[in-house]
């Protein structure tokens, strides 16, 4: 009995950490990479919910807005598009990834990509606390107006 409680107890303690999602990523680039490939594999299908990797301001604007879009399910809100590739239907092709360190605590990941004919690029701002990295806000084009949005802007926006 003592050797099954034993080995039941190395069991669930071995795959406890797989199951169980960090808040943050290790390396924001290799984040964003892997996002990137799991939507050329699925181009039908978004990848699942990332929220783990949102920094605690990301979040809130999230749910802010989410909070938001329940009340008035009637309209549609400003992010009524996918802000990974910026468009509704997407098809990412030639992503080349780079990064700009901004001190030891900001990091910007840029994903230039194809998406059908259009080509497009997306900063992806990260933030470091403690030991690991936080998605804080992503920006397309000139961040505003015509030219390009901001997502802490749209999730600040009602309409």
């Amino acid at each position: 009995m003592t050797r099954l409680l034993l080995a039941l107890a190395l069991l669930l303690g071995s795959t406890m950490p797989a199951l169980a999602q960090p808040r943050g990523v290790a390396d924001p680039r290799a984040f964003v990479s892997a996002t990137y490939a799991r939507y050329q594999a699925q181009a039908d299908t978004p990848p699942p919910d990332q929220s783990y990797a949102y920094s605690p301001r990301l979040r809130g604007l999230f749910a802010g807005y989410d909070a938001w879009q329940r009340r008035h399910q009637d309209l549609i809100g400003s992010l009524d598009f996918d802000w990974w590739t910026n468009s509704q239907d997407y098809s990412v092709s030639r992503l080349v990834l780079t990064q700009r360190n901004e001190g030891p605590n900001l990091r910007w990941i840029i994903a230039r990509f194809d998406n059908y004919d259009r080509h497009d690029e997306i900063r992806f701002r990260f933030v470091r606390r403690a030991a690991r990295w936080f998605l804080d806000d992503a920006v397309e084009g000139t961040g505003r107006g015509d030219n390009g949005w901001t997502l802490s802007a749209l999730l600040q926006s009602r309409e």
